[in-house]
């Protein structure tokens, strides 16, 4: 018996909605700690919008300076349309910023989800320069019923 299974690439364009940050934790002479809410909203191979929270130390300890930041984590549900299926999914993601560019990588939660995205599954690349991201969604669905 045979499981079909197809792996698909996604272009997407993500672009920041709304982006809210506060420090909580910045020590003189060390790493200032921060979280971030923000929304994107997406167009290309998805169509929808997302919800997001966001981790972060910046080794300069100032906020206002990008480059400063040394690693990121973020949690963010998508809700949206791909490949003409509709529901959301959560996105597990980490990454830096390097030459002036956020780089971020991560993967679908698995078991998350919901509506036609039931068995979604992949991995997504992010990289921005600004408040506009290139992201690259590499995702298959769960095998149907089996092929004999």
């Amino acid at each position: 018996m045979i499981k079909s299974q197809l792996r698909k690439t996604a272009n997407i364009t993500a672009t920041a909605k709304s982006w809210e940050e506060a420090r909580y934790d910045a020590p003189d002479g060390q790493a200032a700690l921060a979280q971030a809410d923000f929304a994107l909203t997406y167009s290309g191979d998805l169509v929808g919008e997302s919800s997001s929270r966001m981790l972060i130390a910046y080794t300069e300890g100032d906020p206002a300076e990008p480059a400063s930041l040394v690693g990121e984590y973020v949690l963010e549900r998508v809700t949206g349309t791909l490949d003409g299926r509709t529901g959301s999914f959560v996105v597990e993601l980490r990454g830096r910023h390097e030459d002036s560019v956020a780089k971020t990588t991560g993967q679908i939660v698995p078991g998350s989800g919901s509506g036609e995205f039931e068995g979604l599954h992949g991995d997504v690349e992010y990289a921005a320069g600004d408040l506009t991201f290139d992201v690259t969604l590499s995702y298959a669905f769960d095998p149907g019923p089996e092929v004999h």
